[in-house]
């Protein structure tokens, strides 16, 4: 048998294909330790998905109950109210026989707050239904600019009587159309101009603006007023929330104008914010996204959800 000779070459092979040899074990072993972390921590997430789609169904369930509820004390805190407003009127325009001055002024301080109870529980209703799915909204593939100037329009003849100027501008002509419900969105402008003819001084001016923002249309509502304080700017769109000299200036109303504008945005995919100096003014802002460039979810993405 001949003599086997390994060489110092022979056994630096020998070392190099060991050590490429344990290279690719443990190469495999640490692949197969990622894959079964990685399964595992996939099957986590997948039932953490399959939780979070459970409880987002059930968050919009009772947002929907609530909704139903609202709107149904609602109808039935109206017709009461109906009753009394049509009451009242029949003493005050005489129908029931003559009534003196005195009786006349107390009963217009009552048909006036019959008046104030009508418009909060018009409020709650519209609150509710902005607050709906989708399924609450008729969109509709439209340019926006006509749906503005019939709202500045509306308010036109308000204006006129507060001796307020109200105009409209666009910076520019035939914007895209897009994706919306016009009924809502003239709602939504209309709460501005209310709230901005609200707290703006007679001789004052309210300027609305359409004009292009990149891949939406942007509106803006910029009065004169009495602006709005700092701390008060990030409560401006929840429930209920008025600003201290807000309620100076105006006692009664429900707070719940710039909620229904904010959700009636969102529901558009847009944004809504605002920026005020108080003792000058305040300039409302919102965004919809022109048709094939809403940031928002679709109403197929909303029904997969649920």
């Amino acid at each position: 048998m001949k003599d086997i000779h390994i060489t110092i070459d022979d056994i630096k092979i020998i070392y190099t294909v060991a050590a490429i040899f344990l290279t690719l074990l443990l190469v495999l072993i640490i692949s197969l330790f990622r894959s079964h972390k990685f399964k595992k921590e996939n099957s986590r997430l997948n039932s953490e998905n399959i939780r979070l789609l459970e409880d987002n169904k059930t968050i919009k369930e009772v947002e929907t109950m609530k909704s139903e509820f609202i709107t149904t004390v609602a109808h039935q805190i109206r017709t009461p109210l109906t009753r009394i407003k049509w009451a009242i009127q029949t003493v005050l325009n005489g129908e029931t026989g003559k009534i003196t001055a005195e009786q006349k002024d107390i009963l217009t301080t009552g048909y006036e707050a019959n008046e104030k109870m009508v418009d909060i529980v018009n409020n709650l209703t519209e609150s509710a239904k902005t607050e709906a799915t989708y399924f609450g909204y008729n969109f509709q593939d439209l340019f926006l600019e006509p749906v503005v100037a019939k709202a500045v329009n509306d308010f036109t003849p308000v204006a006129n009587h507060k001796k307020i100027t109200l105009e409209f501008l666009t910076s520019q002509k035939n914007l895209p159309a897009m994706r919306m419900d016009p009924e809502k969105i003239s709602l939504a402008i209309g709460n501005l101009l209310d709230n901005a003819l609200s707290y703006t001084p007679e001789n004052g001016k309210i300027t609305v603006l359409l004009e292009n923002f990149g891949d939406c249309a942007r509106v803006s509502v910029k009065d004169t007023g009495i602006g709005i304080p700092q701390d008060s700017i990030d409560k401006l769109f929840t429930r209920f929330f008025r600003a201290k000299n807000a309620v100076s200036v105006k006692t009664e109303g429900s707070g719940l104008g710039l909620y229904i504008v904010k959700n009636i945005i969102m529901m558009h995919g847009g944004e809504v914010w605002a920026e005020s100096k108080e003792g000058e003014g305040t300039t409302f802002f919102f965004t919809i996204p022109f048709l094939g460039e809403s940031p928002g979810r679709n109403i197929e993405e909303f029904v997969k959800e649920i």
